[in-house]
């Protein structure tokens, strides 16, 4: 499939971040200009040199006004966005972040004629979810398809690669802690109708998308308009089976213990308070529900040759 980027001017916001330097790498192949808007410049100063001489620019994003994205998006042919928050704090907000912004970037691209627009969701969030994260996730949809109708929406399974935070958090725990958590409530079952056994819960479970397959995935699509695609990777995991996979690589021994629900989000509570927490109350929320789809892997597929596995790419980063 040939997909043509010359002479095209592509905004990406959120483009240093994890899934944005891997795509800013990917576009800077095709002779197109890219301006990535980041709100920390000082930490993608890299991303510019991903590119050709005075191929990428670099804006910083102070606010989220009307005016100030409607600005950045003038000119733009193409229009991807990135941003997403995992965790609520005083400087970031999920309605802000997830559910405004996409409605503000939406109404600023219709009102300078951009051809495309490309929108990251997240898988599952059309559920009814009690997760803040999941609801404002899908309310940003809907205000975007209100006011950009032709807009692509992406809703990728967990991500992974080699700057995550999912994987590279679990590997890093497992460093200094013998015991890795196995978030999940336990079942009982009746075992010959009369012996009551103790099912202990082997986790969520979630198809892992590889992030450079992703970024793939956005090139190929990146003309088309007014579809919504669940992307997922090759494989369905449950938690256990992936912790086991980081162990394997890192070639040590841990012991996995499972946690209820009711002792998680007790843990959650103390642990959101951090500044950087690796673990909330509304993150807990999302573990109640399996992050996988009927649909990711075949429309992942469609457009991305061989897409590969958590078991392919962790060796490559895990030791």
């Amino acid at each position: 499939m040939s997909i043509s980027l010359n002479g095209k001017k592509i905004l990406v916001f959120g483009g240093s971040g994890f899934i944005g330097k891997y795509l800013i790498s990917k576009l800077s192949q095709f002779s197109c200009a890219i301006k990535v808007v980041s709100r920390n410049i000082k930490n993608a100063k890299n991303v510019k040199f991903l590119g050709n001489l005075g191929q990428i620019e670099m804006v910083k994003l102070n606010n989220f006004s009307e005016k100030s994205i409607a600005d950045m998006i003038n000119g733009s042919d193409i229009v991807i966005n990135l941003i997403g928050i995992l965790y609520e704090n005083k400087f970031q907000r999920f309605d802000i972040i997830h559910s405004e912004l996409p409605g503000i970037i939406g109404r600023a691209s219709k009102l300078h004629a951009v051809s495309n627009l490309i929108h990251i969701s997240a898988l599952g969030v059309e559920k009814d979810m009690q997760s803040q994260y999941a609801k404002s996730k899908f309310l940003g949809e809907k205000n975007l398809k209100s006011e950009f109708p032709d807009a692509v929406i992406l809703r990728p399974s967990v991500v992974f690669g080699k700057e995550d935070n999912f994987i590279n958090l679990f590997a890093k725990i497992s460093n200094f802690s013998p015991f890795l958590p196995i978030i999940g409530d336990p079942k009982f079952f009746l075992k010959n109708n009369f012996l009551p056994i103790l099912n202990f819960s082997q986790g969520t479970l979630f198809q892992p998308l590889y992030v450079g397959d992703l970024a793939e995935f956005i090139i190929k699509t990146i003309n088309h308009k007014s579809r919504i695609y669940n992307l997922a990777g090759p494989n369905i995991l449950n938690f256990k089976e992936i912790i086991k996979i980081i162990l394997k690589y890192k070639r040590i021994k841990r012991f996995c213990i499972p946690v209820p629900f009711i002792v998680a989000n007790i843990l959650a509570s103390l642990i959101e308070k951090l500044p950087h927490p690796l673990l909330t109350r509304d993150q807990i929320k999302l573990l109640k529900t399996d992050n996988i789809s009927k649909t990711g892997y075949s429309n992942l597929s469609n457009y991305v040759k061989n897409p590969k596995s958590l078991e392919v790419i962790v060796p490559t980063y895990i030791t």
